[in-house]
């Protein structure tokens, strides 16, 4: 088996002209846009070929850090399990043999607002309209929308149950 000389087509130079990396506060930076980047991967559009490719966040701060490539069967996880604290320190190469994948056991936390019935999400962000504890209606960023989606479930009996197309398939039920 040869050494791994690239990751997914690209070497780390070449990433290194995508994106820039803060090691102490994980934070990365597109130098395409000038953006920070909000999420744990990072889906770049090479200008030429205009084939898509996803760089996993976590891969890519070990290899800048590292100055090396990893093995596809190489696992990087976060040591508090927060997988969006991409800091340096925070990271760590596991064996993959005998190791589960650690997912984050924090869960997503819905927090009341000043609104019946609407709840909002610590990690993904989004406003939830909601029957019960466990039962949502409808989920979207806007909380101004969740209002209108409440009232008009309020208004239909509680039996209208809608989604908004702009979310990801996941959030859909």
């Amino acid at each position: 088996m040869s050494e791994v000389d690239n990751y997914l087509g690209y070497t780390i130079d070449q990433i290194k002209g995508i994106l820039y990396y803060d090691p102490d506060t994980g934070k990365f930076t597109s130098k395409v846009s000038g953006k920070e980047l909000v999420d744990i991967r990072f889906c770049y559009r090479h200008p030429k070929t205009s084939k898509v490719t996803g760089f996993h966040l976590a891969r890519v701060a070990i290899m800048f850090m590292e100055d090396r490539y990893l093995k596809d069967v190489d696992k990087v996880v976060c040591k508090d399990k927060d997988r969006y604290n991409l800091k340096y320190s925070n990271l760590c190469v596991v064996d993959p043999k005998g190791t589960q994948p650690i997912y984050n056991s924090e869960k997503n936390s819905y927090l009341e607002t000043d609104e019946d019935h609407i709840f909002y999400g610590t990690k993904s962000r989004l406003f939830v309209v909601r029957r019960g504890p466990e039962q949502a209606v409808y989920r979207t960023y806007s909380k101004q929308k969740a209002i209108e989606v409440r009232d008009r479930w309020l208004e239909s009996g509680k039996v209208l149950h809608e989604w908004d197309e702009t979310m990801p398939f996941m959030f859909r039920n």
